[in-house]
């Protein structure tokens, strides 16, 4: 390959790895946080009804 394509080649190499290693440590945070910290569904079932009041 010419130098010209050679550095473009590597240009996409990296890329490609930058986008692979983003997507890995986004999963790997997701589901951390997911492992660590109660869902919201779970937060919500056990937090007490607020009860509406209507001022006149």
């Amino acid at each position: 390959m010419r130098p010209d394509h050679q550095e473009f080649a590597d240009g996409v190499k990296l890329a490609a790895i930058a986008a692979v290693s983003a997507v890995l440590t986004a999963t790997v945070v997701i589901g951390a946080g997911r492992t660590l910290f109660p869902q919201a569904e779970v937060v919500a079932a056990e937090r007490p009804e607020l009860t509406s009041v209507v001022l006149r």
